[in-house]
């Protein structure tokens, strides 16, 4: 485990998240803003092969890391996490997490288990239509915990349905739009915060986090996105308020 990048605000990890949160301090962390591997397209339950809900390769390599474990590999690793959530956050902080709706509830199981106190959950309605048997899906869930009674939020003007466009041909392939990840944060990251993202991928909630002002600290295990991400940090070391000059 090491230091893959580091600049005056932003600090990236390459390797296991629970590892590398295992060495943070406690409640060293202000905010958890999230998204990790769905696994709602996990190969190994046989209900999920026959009904092809994901469409994806093969070998985990041709998609993202981890997201074919199973229900019960998903739900362990995000208890463990949750467990660390606890630890690492100050009374009241919170978490954001992504997550689609075969999961939502597994997710917010784990989560609770862990001591995390569970809000309602937000919905990213994506203004596109995306696959589905019937009804076609547009929008994602965000499952919203805090560790406590939550702290007050920052501005009280944001509903729980927030309507953003989804990336187009981005870095990653469930990479999550700026300006959602900016509205997520100015709402529970106040003054001073610092943010965590355990599953960084390319590294938008980092971006999203220094564009306000805000620390960060990302952990990826797969060297590919851990790379996108410090080279997006380090190109956004020469930008001011997060408006290339």
């Amino acid at each position: 485990m090491s230091v893959y990048y580091e600049d005056d605000t932003v600090q990236i990890h390459l390797g296991d998240c629970l590892e590398v949160m295992a060495s943070l301090a406690d409640r060293s962390i202000t905010t958890v803003l999230t998204d990790p591997p769905y696994s709602s397209g996990g190969r190994r339950e046989n209900a999920r092969s026959i009904r092809k809900s994901m469409n994806r390769g093969v070998e985990d390599d041709d998609w993202i890391r981890g997201d074919a474990m199973s229900t019960n590999g998903f739900v362990y690793l995000l208890r463990e996490c949750g467990v660390q959530w606890r630890r690492l956050l100050n009374e009241g902080g919170h978490v954001l997490s992504f997550i689609d709706w075969r999961m939502a509830s597994h997710l917010a199981a784990a989560l609770e288990s862990a001591d995390l106190r569970q809000h309602p959950t937000l919905v990213w309605d994506k203004n596109r239509l995306g696959m589905g048997a019937v009804f076609r899906n547009q929008h994602e869930f965000i499952v919203h915990m805090s560790a406590g009674t939550p702290s007050a939020p920052q501005r009280r003007d944001v509903a729980n349905v927030l309507r953003f466009p989804t990336v187009r041909d981005g870095e990653h392939p469930t990479e999550k739009p700026d300006a959602l990840l900016k509205t997520l944060l100015s709402v529970v990251a106040g003054e001073g915060s610092t943010v965590l993202d355990p599953f960084a991928g390319s590294g938008s909630t980092l971006l999203a986090a220094k564009e306000l002002g805000h620390k960060a600290i990302g952990i990826e295990a797969d060297e590919r996105y851990a790379e996108v991400a410090a080279r997006r940090v380090s190109q956004q070391s020469f930008d001011f308020g997060g408006l290339d000059l």
